[in-house]
């Protein structure tokens, strides 16, 4: 598959496959600042390995934030639970393409986190952690909207209109203090309650995919009779 990114995963299996480091290292989505925590793993192989996918991949004229690496992975942890969702629903993930960190043509040199790309939808995903400041939640969620709309729109405006261009923002919270060794066991439930929607979300707009199918369209003439 010949689109520009850092990597694309076609189907469920390839994105657990390259990710089953997480669960391997037992990584955490820790409340320290990004900062700390990539001094802390900076020097781990999977660290290592992102930082070179993303320079030999020249996405952007941007120089790469070593910051940015530690939300990938914390990014991919959650999509890994949000594809399982999917899975556990019905959902063909097989036929789910993960692209990550896709550089917008005509946008400026901008990236989309993720595009989440099943037949004729495009679903732009951006996310967000919110740690530090309650009061930024909002403000936080409000930035990351209008990155995805305006994603949504570039991308939308150069693909064939029949392609469902969508955008979803999810805002997480950290489930680890590494420094007191304790899970923070509010934010876990906050975020499986986001993931869960998320997932119907994603699964709304995928079985309206489904539904256009040919054979799919003669079944629903069926059970209007």
């Amino acid at each position: 598959m010949k689109i520009n990114s850092m990597y694309i995963f076609e189907g469920i299996n390839e994105f657990n496959t390259y990710s089953s480091f997480i669960e391997e290292c037992n990584w955490n989505i820790e409340k320290q600042l990004l900062k700390n925590r990539v001094e802390m793993y900076k020097n781990e192989e999977y660290f290592l390995v992102l930082e070179k996918q993303f320079k030999k991949s020249e996405l952007t004229i941007w120089d790469l934030k070593q910051e940015e690496i530690i939300t990938w992975i914390d990014t991919m942890k959650l999509l890994r639970r949000i594809l399982l969702k999917l899975f556990q629903k019905g959902v063909n993930v097989s036929k789910i393409n993960v692209i990550m960190e896709y550089p917008l043509i005509y946008g400026n040199h901008m990236r989309s986190d993720y595009l989440i790309v099943y037949d004729r939808l495009i679903v732009v995903l951006e996310f967000g952690m919110f740690n530090q400041d309650e009061k930024r939640s909002e403000e936080r969620y409000t930035k990351k909207l209008q990155e995805s709309i305006n994603y949504r729109q570039i991308i939308g405006n150069a693909v064939d209109k029949e392609v469902n261009t969508i955008n979803y923002v999810m805002i997480y919270k950290p489930e680890y203090d590494r420094i007191m060794c304790k899970s923070l066991d509010e934010n876990i439930y906050y975020n499986l309650k986001e993931i869960d929607l998320l997932a119907s979300f994603l699964y709304k707009y995928i079985t309206k995919q489904d539904n256009l199918t040919g054979i799919r369209q003669l079944e629903l003439l069926e059970l209007e009779k």
